[in-house]
């Protein structure tokens, strides 16, 4: 990796943890990561939506749009794939917090199983079709006690915000991955 990048990769692992320690911080009473860290909460506090929910599915749909619409399968394969490559590098950034994280292993060798099915699409719709099959939705996923609820560890907040500052896709992606 270059100067350049890796520059930009530190940077990017200061503003997470800085975004994630003012989060911790600007919610009374969440108890340290370790200690069990309340992760609707924290999610609330950095804007992040705690569902995916109607507004969230509409944007999917018109990102698994786009794909399809693309000129050239391999323009397709390219839109497919840049939200899980954003998400797979919000997932590096939370591997600095907790290195052995089975949740963040698990999450990354689907993603690139993911890509590696794009990367073999025949056409735009084939693409566009991975993509939606990457983001389906069984029901209403919310975060913490609500419908359907899902519970993740200081690290998955970590890689869902993270992934959210990137673009709203790969933070939507790690919110349906990880729960």
């Amino acid at each position: 990796m270059s100067l350049r990048g890796w520059t930009g990769l530190l940077c990017s692992i200061g503003f997470v943890l800085a975004v994630a320690g003012g989060a911790r911080a600007a919610v009374p009473g969440v108890p340290a990561p370790d200690a069990g860290m309340d992760a609707a909460r924290v999610l609330e506090a950095a804007r992040v939506p705690s569902c995916v929910c109607e507004e969230e599915r509409v944007e999917l749909a018109r990102y698994r749009d786009l794909v399809a619409a693309a000129a050239t399968v391999e323009a397709a394969r390219e839109k497919a794939a840049w939200p899980s490559r954003l998400a797979r590098r919000a997932l590096s950034v939370a591997g600095f917090v907790k290195r052995d994280s089975a949740s963040l292993d698990a999450t990354r060798a689907r993603l690139l199983a993911y890509e590696e099915r794009v990367a073999k699409a025949p056409d735009a719709a084939a693409a566009a079709a991975e993509f939606e099959g990457l983001v389906r939705v069984a029901g209403d996923v919310h975060v913490g006690g609500h419908k359907g609820g899902c519970t993740y560890d200081a690290t998955e907040v970590i890689a869902i915000i993270f992934g959210f500052i990137l673009f709203i896709i790969p933070g939507i992606i790690l919110l349906i991955v990880f729960c």
